[in-house]
């Protein structure tokens, strides 16, 4: 009897696999109407090689910032690095995309309405509050920017007739139109802003998850060099009939 407990015991220490992250559930949050997004996607492969359940809110990327600073959220996905935010935001090494595009997001049939920079200065334009872009556009106040708490109102409004165009990362802006129904209604203009980005996953140095962050970024690394998210990245777009932004 107690030889065959004992062979009990060592199959199912064989079996078990016991989560990387000692709490099962991690806190994270996107866009607003975007919790089946891009971001959510990638999150989710994350938690699911991590072995534990992701609990995705939706909130303004202004508030959002704000929820990791203050630890309410765990990590998020889709960030640029800044000096301001690496007081209280680890970014986790590598980053999972090279470049991330600023496009200028314009009603359905108008993409040459944006066909050089200058063209912006007879524009209303839609930005997001607590945003940056790029060097040029943020510090030039002879453009006429409308700033909103978030996107989905800049949307909105531009489908209105209340802007002329809304500026937002490539990616992230695909990924809202189409959540929010306005995939055939919008697209984007000509110009656009190029440069080499590097996005990253981001995590709370106020989380319990920074005891294992070599751990974590081991898991990340994996995923990128073997290419598990850029499949993922490919896939969503070219399954919801958008085009694949520049990554």
């Amino acid at each position: 009897m107690k030889i065959l407990i004992c062979l009990s015991l060592l199959f199912t220490s064989l079996i078990w696999s016991p989560p990387l992250i000692a709490r099962e559930t991690l806190t994270s949050s996107v866009a607003e109407k975007n919790s089946n997004g891009i971001d959510a996607e990638i999150l989710n492969a994350i938690a699911e090689k991590l072995k534990v359940t992701l609990i995705i809110r939706e909130d303004p990327f202004k508030r959002r910032l704000y929820l990791i600073k203050n630890g309410t959220i765990d990590l998020m996905a889709g960030l640029l690095k800044r000096p301001e935010r690496e007081e209280y935001i680890h970014f986790v090494q590598p980053p999972y995309k090279e470049r991330s595009d600023t496009v200028f997001f314009v009603p359905k049939g108008r993409s040459s309405l944006i066909q050089t920079y200058k063209d912006l200065y007879s524009l209303k334009i839609g930005t997001t509050l607590g945003s940056k872009y790029f060097h040029q556009f943020d510090g030039d106040n002879r453009l006429n920017k409308e700033p909103a708490p978030g996107v989905m109102t800049n949307f909105k409004k531009l489908l209105l007739g209340r802007l002329d165009t809304v500026i937002y990362p490539e990616g992230r802006g695909l990924d809202q139109i189409h959540a929010m129904g306005f995939a055939d209604k919008i697209e984007i203009a000509r110009y656009r802003f190029s440069k080499k980005k590097q996005v990253y996953i981001g995590i709370s140095k106020k989380s319990h998850l920074m005891g294992k962050i070599d751990k974590i970024e081991s898991v990340i690394r994996q995923m990128i060099e073997q290419g598990e998210i850029e499949k993922i990245i490919i896939a969503y777009y070219t399954q919801r009939n958008l085009p694949v932004p520049a990554h």
